[in-house]
């Protein structure tokens, strides 16, 4: 039964997005590949069909949880910044709107969240933020984990890469629990299961990217599961690479870029000043596109194992 829904969802995405890259197409949505020297137009509404995947296999957990406070919560915050980003796709919406309009999604989270304001945070131990949690944590940290993901992408199979490795800690942690946190755990690994039919579009060199849709969707999902699953935690250090990603472009007051600029011999190089992590990548050596990307998920998978640990063995919610 755990895998039935993470089955769905992967069939499902793997589908869909084969009929998303043929539809975009013939519509006009699509966008350059700016780090290959050829710039190949490529489909930019991919992460439609990761939400027709997640959204099948969180529906198909409601069949065994009729209850779903959890999943429906999840799914509700998910798909109201999902049409953010869907908006922002087209019709470029302003950098003020895409900051602060997640926050309005929260709202599903708080409500359920509702007597459970402690958060266990190291080294202290549980503390109660009482009134505070719901107002303020819940929907602030849904609106960085959304808008955060959004930053360091830009390179084929980044975000979903990054994704993956973020879902599948999240659901080894919950699914080692039980109650609302097992749930989320197995929202998790639905999640998972959607992005790896999706890496086999997206890896290099893309058939499709995921767009303002796919990587709002992915972060305010891994956000709400982390935010559901009490595992806060985690979520802090999963997202520490785009803690540093967020101080680059702010540097440029988010104007910087991810993208590369490209050699006669096909490496990916970066000689100015550092406005992302993959810059910084890029000035250690010569490395060509998939070489960046495999780095960054081999520092993202450090941190996995770190969160892993911490949130099931030092501390305890």
């Amino acid at each position: 039964m755990l895998l039935i829904p993470a089955i769905i969802a992967f069939f499902i995405t793997f589908v869909a997005t084969d009929w998303i890259i043929k539809i975009s197409k013939s519509r006009g949505f699509v966008g350059k590949d700016i780090n290959k020297k050829d710039k190949p137009s490529i489909p930019v509404l991919g992460g439609v069909g990761i939400i027709a995947g997640f959204v099948g296999g969180a529906f198909t957990l409601l069949v065994t949880d009729p209850s779903g406070n959890v999943i429906s919560a999840v799914l509700l915050s998910s798909l109201l910044i999902a049409f953010l980003g869907l908006l922002d796709d087209v019709l470029n919406l302003r950098q003020s709107v895409r900051a602060f309009t997640p926050a309005l999604a929260s709202v599903p989270l708080a409500l359920f969240s509702v007597g459970h304001s402690t958060i266990s945070i190291p080294f202290l131990g549980p503390v109660n933020f009482g009134e505070f949690y719901y107002i303020f944590i819940i929907p602030i940290a849904l609106t960085i984990s959304a808008n955060a993901f959004n930053m360091l992408e830009g390179l084929n199979g980044l975000g979903t890469g990054m994704g993956i490795i973020m879902s599948a800690a999240l659901a080894i942690i919950g699914l080692r629990s039980i109650g609302s946190i097992y749930i989320s755990g197995e929202l998790a690994l639905v999640l998972l299961s959607s992005l790896l039919a999706f890496l086999y579009y997206n890896k290099y060199p893309a058939k499709v990217f995921l767009g303002n849709i796919g990587t709002y969707f992915i972060g305010s999902v891994i956000g709400s599961i982390g935010i559901s699953g009490f595992m806060l935690t985690a979520l802090a250090i999963l997202y520490i690479p785009y803690v540093i990603e967020f101080l680059l472009k702010a540097r440029t007051k988010f104007k910087g870029i991810s993208f590369g600029k490209i050699s006669p011999e096909g490496y990916l190089y970066w000689d100015e000043k550092p406005n992302s992590l993959t810059h910084i990548i890029m000035k250690l050596g010569h490395f060509k596109e998939y070489q960046v990307v495999g780095i960054i998920w081999s520092i993202e998978i450090i941190f996995a194992v770190i969160a892993i640990i911490l949130q099931t063995t030092i501390i305890r919610i």
